[in-house]
């Protein structure tokens, strides 16, 4: 009987533990997993020590799942999103211009599968990159803005759990 209860013991603990919510993971996390072939000026982590740093206007918000560094000429600007499926797998979007270039033209979006990091499709995102456009990623809400060159909003997308939807 004791050997019966405590097995049914054991086995509510392994249930439970199967469907116990993961821990949340940072947007901080989320940037040094990512291959270290995606950035040519350095890796994640000295990308990530440079934003830490604070130099000019670098951004480490892990609260709010947002990175920004500044780039100085030598190394690239990029802003760093996090974002969540419905089921709570991670959408990173990472907005970046050339060297040089303070506008962030160019969008990359990165999804977990099978526990690595792996570019995802560009349809969840229906903007093209473009030297006339700017993306400017959300470090409060989920509404990424995309701009003309001259700074004006062209349209608004808000991610709805498994997609941006234009506003």
């Amino acid at each position: 009987m004791k050997t019966r209860t405590l097995l049914s013991g054991l086995a509510c603990v392994v249930i439970a533990t199967l469907h116990a919510p993961v821990a949340a993971e940072t947007v901080a996390d989320y940037f040094l997993a990512l291959p270290r072939q995606v950035f040519h000026e350095g890796t994640p982590a000295e990308l990530l020590a440079i934003m830490k740093r604070g130099e000019g206007e670098s951004v480490v918000d892990t609260k709010n799942g947002f990175l920004k560094l500044e780039g100085d000429g030598a190394q690239v600007s990029l802003q760093v999103a996090l974002f969540r499926y419905e089921d709570k797998r991670p959408l990173i979007l990472i907005a970046w211009g050339e060297l040089e270039e303070p506008d962030f033209t160019h969008l990359t979006l990165f999804e977990e599968k099978e526990g690595k990091l792996v570019v995802a499709r560009r349809g969840i995102f229906p903007v093209g990159d473009s030297p006339k456009l700017r993306f400017e990623l959300p470090r409060e809400g989920r509404t990424v803005i995309v701009r003309d060159a001259t700074g004006e909003t062209v349209s608004k997308w808000t991610w709805k759990g498994d997609k941006f939807a234009k506003e």
